[in-house]
């Protein structure tokens, strides 16, 4: 592992930063989404449906009438481009925009979608996980497309291909972390993202220090520490400004105004920051 020598001095992972542009995860509004996103909420369901190739933007099946409430089982191919096609790999689009739609935004849609579903865990019916086998899936799909995607981390960025290499112990899988059991919610990191944020402790450890530090429980910990390593990984600050993003980007149970609360006061008090920031906190970032 290498360390981020950029962060040796702690303030800059709290100094005020110029903001960059969100990424849009919707750039074509409630006119398009991946097929497997559709909902009782879908624009779609009103509207002529296509439903597109993301690798050539091609529509591969239409529906008339607009998209049913639950899209039943779907594959079908492509022909242009030879490649099968299922709800998680597939673009519906209002027939309206079919002619301004580009192909590499549906690339970019789709592929935004796969991380997004990997990284908060992709279960059955019944709850158990499936990551491993969407892994796999998903990883084919894209050599079939000839993407340059792979499964990463969410966090430190970095591919499992590479994590595998790198270490034995941090392998080459993403492991759950539970923000709440019921509703159940969560992300899959790399196992050492994972134990970096726990302050590589138990749980019962780091609720008895979550108290003894004034903050509500140990989840309030760990999102200041996944915020401080988010930081450092981005090349940006821990700033309050940033609170959405995180929300998004790691699906976390709390509320924007939550976070923003609890960046403010590692910003604001110098020794309570000191108590997040050490050497283990950029352990895999490289420069």
């Amino acid at each position: 592992m290498t360390q981020c020598g950029r962060f040796s001095d702690q303030t800059d992972l709290v100094a005020t930063a110029v903001i960059p542009e969100p990424v849009d995860n919707r750039p074509y509004g409630d006119r398009a989404h991946v097929l497997a996103q559709t909902d009782a909420q879908s624009a779609l369901q009103r509207v002529p449906t296509a439903v597109c190739c993301p690798k050539c933007g091609e529509a591969v099946t239409l529906y008339e009438r607009g998209l049913p409430e639950t899209v039943p089982y779907f594959e079908t191919t492509c022909q242009q481009c030879d490649v099968d096609l299922r709800a998680w790999c597939a673009v519906a689009v209002d027939t309206d925009y079919l002619q301004v739609v580009k192909p590499s935004t549906l690339t970019a849609m789709v592929q935004q979608f796969w991380d997004t579903w990997l990284w908060s865990g992709i279960t059955n019916s019944k709850g158990e996980p499936r990551n491993d086998e969407y892994r796999d899936r998903l990883t084919t799909k894209a050599a079939t497309f000839g993407w340059g995607w792979e499964v990463s981390c969410p966090l430190c960025r970095r591919p499992l291909t590479k994590l595998g290499r790198v270490s034995a112990i941090v392998n080459g899988n993403l492991d759950y972390h539970h923000w709440s059991h019921e509703p159940d919610r969560g992300i899959c990191l790399c196992r050492e993202c994972h134990d970096i944020i726990g302050f590589d402790t138990y749980d019962t450890k780091l609720e008895e220090r979550a108290a003894s530090w004034g903050f509500g429980s140990r989840h309030d910990l760990q999102i200041v520490r996944l915020a401080l390593r988010d930081a450092a990984v981005t090349n940006r600050s821990a700033g309050p400004q940033y609170a959405s993003e995180l929300v998004d980007r790691y699906n976390l149970p709390q509320s924007a105004a939550r976070i923003q609360e609890l960046l403010r006061a590692i910003n604001a008090e110098e020794q309570l920051r000191e108590r997040f920031v050490d050497e283990r906190l950029v352990d895999g970032i490289e420069n």
